[in-house]
């Protein structure tokens, strides 16, 4: 476990520090899942992704292009008046967040850092695109029905759950976890089950 320089997070009153460890967690932040590294206050058992932590008040992303998304904080008890869900993962926001105000569009701030594209070992002709909706609402991994985004190669008519890229099937890990396995492998460049080749090659 490694520590390093504390910062102060406008969601906690204490200074929060970062922490390296095989630990999982809730993130106080956005109420999802976690596990690894996280900023935390050990003497209120507070934790945060790293991302939830250091995510900028603005964002420009390929998943709404319309319009810049605002990061927002609502306590748990205002999220439960007026219940939100995520609208790459279909899972509820709570918390921490980012919304276009606009279009009501809102999404985790872990989800933003999905990657655009990625190459998939049993499909090597292309690479897949998280898209909004694809050729079918069938997963070619687990064959569970595909209710969020999904990664999709169009020309091929394939869906895969974003969480099924990288397991060969619905089983555990969780959702959540297989999500977050995505994006470590992304963030770090490992090869990770049925991804091929260094962060570089994940992106077009």
């Amino acid at each position: 476990m490694s520590c390093s320089k504390p910062i102060q997070h406008f969601t906690h009153v204490h200074p929060l520090t970062k922490v390296d460890g095989d630990i999982e967690f809730i993130c106080d932040g956005c109420n999802t899942y976690g596990f690894g590294e996280t900023y935390r206050c050990v003497s209120c058992n507070y934790d945060l992704h790293e991302h939830c932590a250091t995510c900028p008040p603005t964002h420009l992303s390929f998943m709404h292009p319309q319009h810049e998304l605002r990061r927002v904080f609502r306590e748990p008890d205002e999220g439960l008046k007026d219940r939100r869900l995520c609208d790459i993962c279909y899972e509820s926001v709570e918390g921490l967040y980012y919304h276009c105000v606009p279009c009501g569009f809102d999404v985790h701030p872990l989800c933003t850092q999905l990657p655009q594209y990625v190459r998939y070992v049993p499909h090597p002709a292309h690479a897949l695109e998280l898209s909004p909706s694809g050729a079918s609402n069938t997963c070619q991994v687990c064959r569970n029905t595909i209710q969020s985004w999904r990664y999709k190669c169009g020309q091929c008519r394939l869906d895969v759950h974003i969480e099924c890229v990288t397991s060969a099937s619905a089983g555990r890990p969780s959702k959540r976890r297989r999500m977050l396995n995505l994006l470590k492998a992304v963030s770090v460049g490992v090869v990770c089950n049925l991804i091929a080749g260094p962060v570089g090659e994940f992106l077009k």
